[in-house]
């Protein structure tokens, strides 16, 4: 693959890392002041609280006693906070990231070929969690399968990166707290790797695994290495850890990629009337479009159908390694100095085979023959079409992820209650992705036919012709690649003073955050002999394994003509790409913000019992460029570039009280904000002069901001025990949300884009006098904007018990989340937030003895929606919410020897995908896929 350098358009001087840091004396000198009123607690993104610190002696051993240890961590912490802890170094309580946190209450995460990739936190969606790594904020991206994903180029934090085996210790942190950054209006996730001084002495633990999953039949290996050593009386220590898995995913099904009618897309009308069609049914064309001027004998034209029917095919291949080296010194009692270096690499081939009858753009020459209306005359579940050219849709991306971060730190006793710590750290995530689609179509058009009466998730479907005779169908193709490279750094510098009832603390933290974006485009192509409308046999071959899981309907289709991609790819002359300057998706973003804050934390009582008082102001300096281009329509590209600047006061407070033995009452306030979307801020335009259309980000976007109130009680009755409620409330300001504005004059700076256009110069063989002219008032801008507020309301209940009394060795784990929200949306929707279950929880339990043990959990959330503006003419888009069962055992040959089953996907439950019509009451599949169980067994040994 050959990449020519960064284009010009894109190159930005970036400012020398601490001359970000000018004024800094004066934000020091305006903290002193507030020092006055607010101060600092200890910081959980540099040093542990105290309490946690001693907590961490523990050697967590079980899974029991995993469950103890976060618990502990919890009631210690000032803020509203939950934590998972490994049973033991390098194993977490789950296999994926993503799936231990889905057993933190409020805790949902979204999946991908049947992986946990992203989280939402009390119904707010991945980009209002702020993830850092040891101490840092840590970009992340990846790409997605076609059928629920994409490269992501947002803030978003994909915890499939990781493998989980590198982790010790999660917290997610649900309030505010002055010493940690802001970011996170839902959450800040803080992820820990395993230090040597955490468990003094040597130890070598590895773990040896297969992997099978029942629907792909393979069996995968995993594997895990932990060394960790302490040397010198204790104060130099060394870990290494090395993780690596292997998983082979066929996921299969189907699709139709969402519903229109031809009306919604585009005016469209089919052949002929009405008149002319077998309808079983009465159609109510006004029930969908009641607003249209609505043809009497033209009604089918309103009627909502299947977009693309298709069989899907995903099959995925990956590859993740990860490492962690750990360095620690302590060469005096009041001086620590520490090394992190974390790196992991996630590999994928996806090959996707999809077939599938085209209606979308392409009602105007197919003739319905004889359709079936559901029982509201709104929509045809069944038909029969002549005039349909299907298609053979093969796709194969090629996935590289690269992350690494190195983190230095530095700890340091000044007097015995004066401590200073510092720290600096780089992270970098570069991310390549190839992506070549070939079609194959058919040249003429054929009948078709599909009905969802029996099944409203697999249409039945017939085709009128021999869809494996290559001689019916010409090439087509889609070749593109796309580059997303992320830098972050942050240095911070914490002072804290403590005394027998208070600490004060106060810091300074910068950050620098970097994204570039490249689309490139293929260069060097070439047609190869013999690939015309009459043979397209040296390129073709069959796929023969749909069908084996998810038992389509008797004369369902299950082998296909599909792209050989070990031929086409060199006979097309494939992998040279350009980077496209004018594309939307190639732009740069940098971020800088200088924060500081200050925090005092009081323990002391009330009414003679346990009282600890948390009160602090975080004031923070964003500065923000955006750079990038949009075509000129000649096949160059003009450049854009925009800055913003905005500062924040966040102030927060924490209470808790122990109002009886093990009975305490929790009480957190705070402000907080997440920046917008990484996306939405770009300067890039797409233009379609010939439609009047332009979709356009928008830099001078504000974050969002919210005001939060958390009340909660927790209840530690009894050993290893936990009974907790809380409510909690957020009041946001502005939410960011899409907006498409009709009959629109063009702004001053989007005006001279387009004029600079070739459609507008008579001079230029672009020249195209029948596009909407610059200054015309019949534009259509699509972008995006700070729209109304919103609320969010909800509540959590959690509970764990060890239930010894009645059976030794058995507990439970359970926890319930209810949240209720309500913004406006980009259309004038009022709704739910995106990626909000109303009703979500998880329930488990586990058995544990000295030899054995395992557990059963499920987890299960409501229907959520991903898209409250839905495509094609779609009120909206969702996902249906899951129900998952997994289940882990293990067995102890020896002290040191364990061997482990896992399985994953018990139910073998479905991953599905719908859109909901133009009124928004349908509920109509738009993707039904399986993955399949995996069966994980393997062995662990602890030296």
């Amino acid at each position: 693959m050959n990449t020519p350098g960064d284009s010009s358009v894109l190159s930005h001087r970036r400012k020398p890392l601490f001359s970000a840091i000018k004024g800094s004396c004066f934000v020091a000198a305006s903290l002193t002041v507030l020092g006055a009123q607010c101060a600092a607690a200890q910081d959980s993104e540099t040093q542990e609280p105290q309490s946690a610190t001693v907590l961490e002696e523990v050697v967590v051993t079980s899974y029991r006693r995993s469950l103890e240890a976060a618990r502990d961590l919890k009631r210690a912490m000032a803020q509203q906070s939950e934590s998972i802890v490994a049973e033991d170094i390098g194993k977490m309580p789950d296999l994926n990231l993503a799936e231990s946190l889905q057993r933190v209450p409020g805790v949902a995460i979204t999946r991908e070929g049947g992986e946990g990739r992203n989280i939402t936190v009390r119904g707010l969606g991945p980009g209002f969690t702020r993830t850092t790594l040891n101490g840092m904020e840590v970009p992340a991206s990846t790409g997605g399968l076609d059928s629920s994903g994409a490269t992501n180029r947002g803030r978003d934090f994909d915890f499939n990166i990781f493998g989980s085996e590198l982790f010790n210790r999660i917290t997610i942190n649900k309030s505010g707290v002055g010493h940690i950054e802001e970011g996170g209006l839902a959450s800040t996730v803080e992820l820990f790797t395993r230090k040597p001084f955490d468990q003094p002495g040597r130890s070598i633990n590895f773990s040896l695994q297969g992997s099978y999953n029942y629907d792909s039949g393979e069996t995968d290996p995993r594997g895990t290495f932990v060394y960790s050593d302490t040397f010198a009386d204790e104060t130099l220590g060394v870990l290494v850890a090395l993780t690596r898995s292997d998983r082979t995913v066929h996921q299969e099904g189907f699709g139709t990629v969402l519903w229109t009618s031809p009306y919604a897309n585009g005016n469209r009308s089919w052949v002929g009337t009405d008149a002319d069609v077998v309808i079983n049914g009465t159609p109510n064309a006004a029930g969908n479009h009641p607003d249209a001027d609505i043809d009497p004998n033209q009604q089918l034209d309103y009627m909502w159908h299947a977009r693309l029917p298709r069989m899907d095919s995903f099959n995925r291949e990956q590859e993740r390694t990860g490492y962690n080296i750990a360095l620690q010194w302590q060469p005096t009692d009041t001086m620590e100095l520490g090394l992190d270096i974390v790196g992991s690499s996630l590999e994928a081939d996806v090959t996707s085979y999809n077939y599938y009858g085209q209606f979308r753009n392409l009602q105007e020459t197919i003739t319905p023959q004889e359709i079936t209306l559901d029982s509201s005359g709104r929509r045809i579940i069944a038909g029969t079409f002549d005039g349909v050219k299907p298609r053979s849709e093969s796709r194969k991306q090629t996935h590289d992820t690269e992350f690494l971060q190195t983190v230095v730190n530095g700890s340091f006793d000044l007097t015995d209650a004066i401590t200073l710590t510092t720290m600096y750290g780089r992270a970098t995530s570069e991310h390549h992705e190839e992506q070549y689609r070939l079609n194959l179509t058919t040249i003429d058009g054929h009948p078709f036919t599909y009905s969802f009466a029996s099944d409203s998730n697999i249409a039945e479907m017939s085709y009128g012709f021999d869809i494996l005779d290559p001689s019916l169908y010409e090439w087509g193709n889609y070749i593109a690649l796309d580059k997303v490279d992320r830098t972050n750094e942050t240095f911070r510098l914490d002072l804290s003073v403590e005394d027998d009832a208070s600490t004060l603390r106060a810091g300074l933290v910068w950050n620098s955050r970097e994204v570039e974006s490249f689309k490139g485009v293929p260069v060097g192509l070439v047609t190869p002999a013999g690939v015309d409308a009459s043979n397209t046999r040296a390129f073709a071959g069959a796929i023969d394994s749909y069908g084996d899981i998810i038992d389509p309907p008797g004369g369902f289709p299950t082998n296909w003509l599909v792209a050989d991609f070990s031929t086409a790819i060199g006979q097309f002359n494939a992998g040279n790409f350009a980077i496209d300057p004018g594309n939307p998706e190639t732009y740069r973003i940098e971020e800088e913000t200088l924060g500081g804050y200050v925090e005092l934390e009081i323990e002391t009582s009330l009414l003679g019992r346990p009282f600890v008082a948390n009160a602090g102001l975080r004031v923070v300096t964003t500065d923000l460029s955006s750079i990038g281009a949009t075509s000129d329509g000649a096949g160059g590209f003009i450049a854009l570039q925009s800055d913003k600047s905005y500062t924040d006061y966040l102030p927060s407070v924490n209470f808790s009280w122990e109002l009886m033995d093990d009975f305490l009452l929790r009480l957190s306030m705070g402000r907080n904000l997440s920046r917008p979307g990484l996306g939405s801020l770009v300067t890039t335009a797409s233009v379609l002069p010939i439609a009047g259309e332009i979709n356009i980000g928008n830099p001078d976007l504000n974050p969002v901001r919210a005001n939060s109130i958390d009340f909660g009680a927790e209840w530690y009755f009894a050993e290893q025990s936990l009974l907790s409620l809380v409510f909690f409330h957020k009041d946001i300001d502005s939410f960011i949300t899409g907006s498409a504005e009709q009959n629109q004059v063009l702004p001053d700076n989007i005006r001279a884009v387009v004029a600079a256009r070739a459609e507008y110069d008579p001079a230029s063989p672009g020249y195209d006098p029948s596009v909407v002219a610059v200054d015309s008032s019949d534009w259509q801008i699509a972008s995006y904007v700070n729209g109304d507020g919103a609320e969010l309301d909800g509540f959590e209940i959690g509970y764990q018990h060890a239930l010894d009394q009645f059976i030794d060795g058995f507990g439970v784990i359970a926890n319930y989340t209810h949240v209720e929200s309500e913004a406006v949306f980009g259309n004038g929707v009022v709704g739910s937030l995106e990626g909000l279950s109303e009703n979500s929880y998880n329930a488990g339990v586990f058995y544990e003895q000295d030899n054995f043990g395992g557990r059963l959990v499920i987890n299960d959330r409501d229907d959520y929606v991903t898209a409250q503006v839905g495509g094609t003419g779609n009120a909206s888009e969702g996902t249906t919410g899951p129900t998952r069962m997994d289940m882990s055992a293990f067995y102890n040959l020896t002290q040191n020897i364990t061997l482990t089953l896992d399985v994953i996907n018990l139910t073998n439950e479905e991953e599905r995908l719908y859109s909901t019509g133009p009124q928004g009451d349908f509920n109509l599949v738009r993707e039904f896929t399986a993955t399949g169980r995996e069966l994980i067994f393997g062995l662990r040994a602890n030296f």
